[in-house]
């Protein structure tokens, strides 16, 4: 074995050692740009977004590894990752749309508490407001701010969210609302702001206990990953779940054995 062949499995035995705790975490690989190209492509055309075949076949891949590995206990997952740019609005969509689609016909509520970037409502072509804003600062009912995709998919965009951040995070209506829609819905699925960035995931992963990392594998530095992942778990949050996106150079098979 060569110095860079050395030096190569060392730094992913490193990387393993750093995220030991998500052993046993189901992981998946997608191609972000595709997907997020599938999900755009047919809501433009439509007046309700849908999945390309392929784009259906691949989060049907993820919802199982997340929902149905054992790993998650309830019903609603935080997704987040380490720094902007991740793929997490996108996966979210597409999470939504497969998890509600007439094979699986769940009812989801996807909710957008990606509270300093907003994006769902865009990506589906929704109105951004009303949505949770309106719901926990302004007492609207929270049904009324729902917005239908199809039959099984609700969306709860962020609304109005302009500097009121923290006062969202801090509402006491929080727990209520995500305990009516984990009680209304089958499965609730909830956008985050990055771990490292913002404190939205930590307090957001202690109301429903569960997350997900997503992880642009080309540009994002492991450090940054564990990083993301001991915030998460400082909220009260179990990593339950990883999305690798854009993966461009080849994994040892002892590292997915390990994450």
């Amino acid at each position: 074995m060569t110095e860079n062949e050395n030096e190569n499995e060392k730094m992913f035995e490193d990387m393993a050692d750093e995220l030991d705790e998500l052993d046993s975490s189901p992981t998946q690989e997608i191609d972000i740009e595709e997907i997020s190209s599938a999900i755009s492509t047919s809501s433009a055309k439509a007046s309700r977004a849908s999945l390309s075949k392929r784009s259906r076949e691949i989060f049907r891949g993820i919802w199982a590894s997340l929902f149905y590995s054992g790993q998650a206990s309830g019903n609603g997952i935080v997704l987040t990752s380490s720094s902007r740019g991740e793929g997490v609005t996108t996966i979210a969509c597409g999470l939504g749309l497969s998890g509600s689609g007439p094979d699986d016909g769940a009812k989801v509520a996807l909710v957008d508490f990606n509270l300093r970037s907003p994006g769902i409502h865009k990506l589906l072509r929704l109105n951004q407001s009303p949505g949770v804003t309106e719901a926990l600062l302004d007492g609207q009912d929270i049904a009324s701010v729902a917005q239908q995709v199809n039959e099984n998919l609700h969306v709860f965009t962020a609304g109005n969210v302009a500097n009121k951040s923290l006062e969202l995070l801090k509402s006491k209506a929080l727990e209520n609302f995500f305990q009516q829609l984990l009680n209304d819905y089958d499965y609730v699925i909830v956008d985050s702001a990055p771990a490292n960035a913002f404190p939205d995931a930590q307090i957001l992963s202690g109301v429903l206990k569960e997350a997900a990392l997503i992880v642009r594998s080309d540009t994002i530095p492991r450090e940054a990953v564990a990083q993301a992942k001991k915030r998460v778990e400082s909220g009260g949050g179990k990593i339950v779940g990883v999305v690798l996106n854009m993966r461009t150079y080849p994994i040892p098979n002892f590292l997915y054995r390990r994450v």
